[in-house]
């Protein structure tokens, strides 16, 4: 098919959808009132992370079996979705599972797998985020780039037995012990050479790694306007569009002062970009609130450059999400809803105000089905 105008306005007519935790903590805020306020603000997915599905079981059925609590809490959020003709996009995280060294530990995790898959089922949910493993002392897994490999080809076998079958998408944290920039995610998801597994890209953490620095006084990396160039021109030239399952957006504070072992957020059990992940998230352009990092250039190049054509979700952490005030889900979805609004219309006008010569705009029609078994 052509390639679209960019005054078209399906082209930027995206499923956006935003992440069940972004909208405030399980510990604090019941999950019906967070879809609700996702549907509210005009979200039409959501991403079910897993620590809200878990709260709303022990909620729901106190000390009975975890596994029944887990099927009950997942039934009552695929009807309450269904209600408010919500998508749910994913359930995520899947997290400290690949390069395990302990093969006990590696039994265990594939068996909560199982448990994940049979949650999809009733969730009616198609894809899991996978996120690289966590560093630890003592360390609990290897880097060894076959056992990886071999670690995710074997969910995703599991995944493709599934009906219909589920897509795992591996997402690259800035903090991984072995695995933390895209490049290397997705040199895995090209070995691994399993159709159902892809990659998630979250704009906090491929900044996080090329651009931004939160120990310094600039907020910034040495050479970062050249470094993100060279990294957004890779990420065109090698990624797949039909192996880029999930684009996730966020922003951040630039801390004033860097963190610093004074600073009030220092944690020396944490890495910095941990820190800086868990109390600093903003939506993206919140520029009143303090945030910097280039979002749109990344928003760019994968919608206008490599055609991306799935599902965007927001997904931010920070202190607010604690608040007990009622409010929160709702205050959170709206400000998640606008900063979409800002990032659609700003990369509009960047195109719609280019010479003629340069609005060409590449467009992949993206299967997300996968053959059934």
């Amino acid at each position: 098919m052509p390639n679209p105008s960019p005054l078209d306005p399906r082209l930027w007519d995206f499923p956006i959808g935003i992440t069940s935790l972004s909208l405030g903590r399980a510990n604090v805020h019941r999950m019906e009132a967070k879809v609700q306020a996702a549907a509210d603000a005009g979200f039409k997915g959501i991403e079910i992370f897993y620590e809200d599905l878990e709260s709303l079981a022990h909620e729901l059925c106190g000390d009975e079996d975890i596994k029944s609590s887990l099927r009950h809490a997942a039934h009552l959020i695929r009807r309450l979705c269904d209600s408010l003709g919500m998508t749910i996009i994913n359930l995520q995280p899947f997290r400290d599972y690949e390069g395990l060294i302990s093969r006990k530990r590696h039994e265990e995790k594939v068996s909560e797998l199982k448990t994940w898959l049979i949650l999809c089922k009733i969730l009616r949910v198609d894809m899991i985020l996978i996120t690289s493993g966590f560093p630890s002392s003592p360390p609990i897994a290897t880097g060894d780039q076959d056992r990886i490999i071999d670690d995710l080809r074997e969910v995703a076998d599991l995944g493709a037995q599934e009906d219909p079958p589920i897509r795992f998408a591996y997402e690259a944290i800035s903090w991984g012990a072995h695995v933390n920039t895209w490049q290397h995610a997705w040199k895995i998801v090209q070995e691994a050479d399993r159709p159902n597994l892809g990659l998630c890209l979250d704009t906090f953490h491929v900044l996080a790694k090329v651009w931004a620095n939160p120990e310094s006084t600039t907020g910034l990396r040495r050479a970062a306007a050249d470094a993100l160039g060279e990294d957004l021109q890779e990420l065109v030239s090698v990624v797949s569009t039909k192996r880029l399952f999930s684009v996730q957006l966020a922003d951040a504070v630039r801390l004033d002062p860097p963190l610093s072992p004074q600073h009030v957020w220092h944690d020396p059990s944490q890495h910095p970009l941990m820190t800086w992940s868990r109390q600093a998230r903003l939506f993206p352009l919140e520029k009143e609130m303090g945030a910097y990092l280039p979002v749109l250039e990344i928003l760019q190049s994968c919608i206008v450059d490599m055609g991306y054509r799935g599902w965007i979700s927001m997904e931010v952490f920070n202190g607010s999400l604690f608040a007990s005030d009622h409010r929160v889900p709702l205050l959170h979805a709206r400000r998640g809803m606008s900063a979409w609004i800002k990032c659609r219309d700003a990369l509009r006008r960047e195109m719609t105000a280019k010479p003629d010569s340069e609005k060409q705009l590449s467009y992949v029609e993206v299967d997300t089905e996968l053959p059934r078994r």
